[in-house]
Parts: C-alpha cells; sequence; structure tokens
C-alpha cells in the first residue's frame, strides 16, 4: 500500500479539493494513506474529515505582482516561474513537503508546482483538472483571454520565458529538461475531468474521448428549506462579491419564483420577499436540484454540471476568466447563458422568464446535455482516477 500526497496549490475556491476528495476516500478504502497539501488549510477543514488524512500547508509564491493573464504561461509567471532562484526556493519548499510526507506518489489539481517537484525527485505524479487547468498539449500554450487578445506574439514570448525558467531549475537539479511547456502538465498520467461542453479550451487540441466527465458527486449540505409559492423554483449559489447578485435576486423576488439562495458570508440579505429563501450553509443539492427548473451560479463546474445531468438549464454570473470561459462554452451548446455577455444592464426578469420556459430552447438543450451524458457515473470518473493513480505505483 503506498502512501499519497494529493497537491492543490492555486485558484481560489474550494472545487479543486472537493474534486481531490471522493478519490483520497476511495484510496484509503483500498488501503492506501493520504495527505494532502493544500492552498486553504483553513477552508479545507470545512470539505476534509479531519481523519481522512495529515493536512499541510502548501508552499505557495508570495509578494509576486498580479499581471494580466492570458495564457497559462502568465499564470505561472504570476505565480513566480518568472525568476529562477524564486522558483527553485519553491520547489524545494515542495521537495520538503513531500519528503516529508513520505508519499511515493503524488495526485495534483492545480499544483503546477507540485508537479515541478514531483519531476525533479523523480517521484511519479497523476494530474486531475477541469479545462482550465489542463490546458491542451500545445505549443506556445493558447490564449484564452481572446476577447482582449494581446500581441500577436506575447504567447510564444512568455511560453518561451517560464521554459527557460523551468528548465534552468530543472538543469540545477539534474533533471531531464521539458522540450515544451505544455509537457508541464501531463507527467505519468494526465486526466481531463470535464465534458466537452465544459471544457474551457472549446475542445482546442483535444478529442472528445479525452474529456471524462466532471466532478459532480454530491457534497454533504443542509437540508432545502423552500419558500412558499407556485410555479417552477429556482436555485441559487451567489457570493456577495458580484455587482450583479442583488439584481438578479431583485429580479426572482419581482417575478414571485420560490427561490432558494445559498449566499455564504456576512452581511444582510440584499433583497426580502416570501418567495426568497436564504441558506448560510452549503445545500443538499442531491434534494434540492430535482425540485429545480433553474440554476443561477458563478459558473463552477461542479454546480454547472449538477445542473445539466438532470437537464436543468443555468444562469452564470463569472467572477473571472476561468468562469466567464466556461459559461461562455455552456452559452454555446444553449443550455446556459454568461449574464456577462448579455447586454448591460442585464434584462434579468425577462431573461429568468424565457429560461423557466419548460418548452423553451434553453430547457431543451440542458435536456439534451443530460441524454447525451446520461450513462455517467460520477463515482466511476474517482473510479478512473483511483485506477490511474495505481497504475504508477506498479
Amino acid at each position: 500500500m503506498a502512501q499519497v500526497l494529493m497537491a492543490w496549490e492555486l485558484g481560489g475556491h474550494l472545487g479543486h479539493l472537493t474534486r481531490l476528495r471522493p478519490v483520497a476516500t476511495a484510496l484509503k478504502a483500498r488501503g492506501h494513506t493520504v495527505s494532502f497539501a493544500l492552498r486553504d488549510v483553513m477552508g479545507g477543514r470545512a470539505v476534509l474529515p479531519p481523519a481522512l488524512g495529515r493536512v499541510y500547508q502548501a508552499p505557495v509564491a508570495i509578494n509576486t505582482a498580479p499581471r494580466p493573464a492570458w495564457t497559462m504561461a502568465d499564470v505561472l509567471l504570476a505565480c513566480g516561474y518568472g525568476h529562477a532562484p524564486g522558483l527553485a526556493g519553491l520547489v524545494a519548499a515542495w521537495q520538503s513537503l513531500i519528503e516529508a510526507s513520505g508519499c511515493g506518489m503524488v495526485i495534483a489539481d492545480h499544483a503546477p508546482t507540485a508537479l515541478l517537484a514531483a519531476r525533479v525527485m523523480g517521484v511519479p505524479a497523476v494530474h486531475i483538472g477541469h479545462g482550465f487547468t489542463v490546458p491542451p498539449r500545445l505549443s506556445p500554450l493558447p490564449v484564452f483571454r481572446d476577447w482582449a487578445p494581446p500581441p500577436d506574439t506575447h504567447a510564444a514570448e512568455v511560453d518561451a520565458q517560464v521554459l527557460r525558467c523551468v528548465n534552468t531549475v530543472l538543469g540545477e537539479a539534474g533533471a531531464a529538461p521539458l522540450e515544451r511547456l505544455c509537457d508541464l502538465f501531463y507527467p505519468e498520467r494526465t486526466l481531463l475531468c470535464t465534458w466537452p461542453e465544459l471544457d474551457h479550451y472549446g475542445g482546442l487540441g483535444r478529442r472528445a474521448e479525452d474529456a471524462i466527465g466532471p466532478d459532480c458527486e454530491y457534497a454533504p449540505g443542509v437540508e432545502p428549506v423552500w419558500p412558499t409559492g407556485s410555479g417552477p423554483h429556482v436555485l441559487a449559489y451567489l457570493r456577495r462579491s458580484h455587482p450583479g447578485h442583488a439584481e438578479v435576486l431583485h429580479a426572482l423576488a419581482n417575478m414571485g419564483v420560490p427561490t432558494l439562495c445559498y449566499l455564504p458570508g456576512e452581511g444582510p440579505e440584499p433583497v426580502s420577499a416570501p418567495t426568497l429563501h436564504y441558506s448560510r450553509q452549503p445545500i443538499d443539492l442531491q434534494r434540492a436540484l430535482p425540485r429545480c427548473s433553474l440554476v443561477v451560479c458563478h459558473a463552477g463546474q461542479a454546480s454547472v454540471a449538477q445542473a445539466l445531468r438532470l437537464g436543468i438549464p443555468v444562469l452564470m454570473l463569472p467572477e473571472h476568466a476561468e468562469q466567464h470561459l466556461l459559461a461562455r462554452q455552456l452559452e454555446r451548446s444553449g443550455a446556459g447563458v454568461n449574464a456577462a455577455m448579455q447586454a448591460q444592464p442585464v434584462a434579468y426578469a425577462a431573461l429568468i422568464a424565457a429560461m423557466l420556459r419548460a418548452d423553451g430552447p434553453h430547457a431543451a438543450a440542458a435536456r439534451a446535455v443530460a441524454a447525451r451524458h446520461a450513462a455517467f457515473d460520477p463515482a466511476m470518473l474517482t473510479a478512473r482516477v483511483v485506477e490511474a493513480a495505481e497504475s504508477v505505483l506498479t
């Protein structure tokens, strides 16, 4: 039986950790020992049972200046990959953590420096993630912010800059250099955990069969308490940080649509109405979704996929480029609407009314997505990742 380190380095929300949790649970059930290196150890306590495994703070770059990101190479550049001595220090910290954990392999989710350290040490690794964190195997790494494109030479130049930095670190450690920067994301095994309809890169440089399905197992949550009211029901997962969250809730309240809203964080309820009910705790979606005709969220993959599996259309309010890319891709399928692409100010009431129509195009497209993936089982996705992990151990 093996010691396995689950690594999460980049990204601001807990979706990466909820993708790792069922894999860790399955590995432990098979007799392996699991530990975690987490970007957010405080948030991790709300997601991981304490008995599942030891938790370490993931090494992350500090004192780095924010910069615009057009490619994944830009993302790396903003995380310490533009200065070889600094990156060497970050890699050394990951090496120390890998040694301290005693692990014989690494499973990484948005943890490029964990992958780099594993490569330096000769420790096998499995990389899992959705379309954004598993970029296409192309050189240079492609531009994703194409709505505000950089100069024509930018992608190649930043790719080469980051590759030089990575190869300097590898060379100083006596490890083989990378031929292409994209190879960093493809260790012994890489699994693209999404559907083609949700691939942030729109299938660029991929085969349809590369996408093995999204992580969308239901997480624990509180019992849904619906407000009174008849007609189609709406489930919303909104953050106060999005400037349009109150507008959406006002529209739902004015329409009299029974709405259950998970609104985390401190602060007053932005809208009060008898047809609106708020929860400060995550809701049990397995019980809540079957009653819904529409989901409103910020385009996190798990929430979107859970709705689509039941043929429910999704109104998306993305907060950053990663979510915008997924929302744009789903909008192309017809099963969702990206509010960021609507004329401003968004006419939410009319938009919601159209999306709630059971005989409307959005509901029909969502049902079509559900039909295409009717055979998908999230538990089988977990089994595929476990199989990949055990295959690199032999």
